[in-house]
């Protein structure tokens, strides 16, 4: 209770201008207060909810055309031929743009091939491998390494027919 009394004393003591400008500046520091820990806050979490969205619309659009690619795939789908495994995964990535990406090409036994791709991004691998896919070709075993960087990716594949 010494400190209220104290207080008060020193309140009453003060000119009228002075505690005028205290009252004044006791409402400025409880807006600023109230701007840092409500304010603010509101609108770092939207901001943070609308990235999230955005990036969620992107992804969507992407899958929405990776659908519209497989489906014309489909309608495009050859049967397997009797070209061999090697030519059929060159030629599948020269028509989707990685030829050059490819960094080594292996066959590794029956209707193998061990496959090594570098810098290539996620749509167009996934493209390639729905491509071979319906041509009968699979992906045994996938490693994937992502360039943080540039975020390309380093692929190495077992692909079988």
């Amino acid at each position: 209770m010494d400190f209220i009394e104290t207080f008060k004393s020193r309140w009453y003591g003060l000119p009228d201008t002075q505690q005028r400008m205290l009252r004044g500046g006791a409402v400025v520091l409880g807006l600023l207060l109230f701007y840092l820990f409500v304010i603010d806050p509101i609108h770092s979490g939207r901001d943070s909810a609308e990235r999230r969205l955005h990036a969620a619309r992107e992804a969507f659009s992407v899958m929405q055309q990776q659908a519209v690619d497989l489906k014309s795939s489909l309608a495009n789908a050859k049967i397997p031929g009797s070209s061999s495994l090697l030519t059929q995964v060159e030629s599948s990535a020269q028509k989707q743009g990685l030829r050059s990406l490819l960094k080594r090409l292996q066959p590794s036994g029956n209707n193998q091939i061990q496959v090594s791709l570098e810098g290539a991004s996620y749509i167009q691998i996934m493209r390639w491998l729905s491509e071979l896919h319906y041509q009968g070709v699979r992906a045994q075993r996938v490693d994937i390494q992502v360039d943080r960087k540039s975020d390309l990716l380093g692929v190495q594949l077992l692909l079988v027919r």
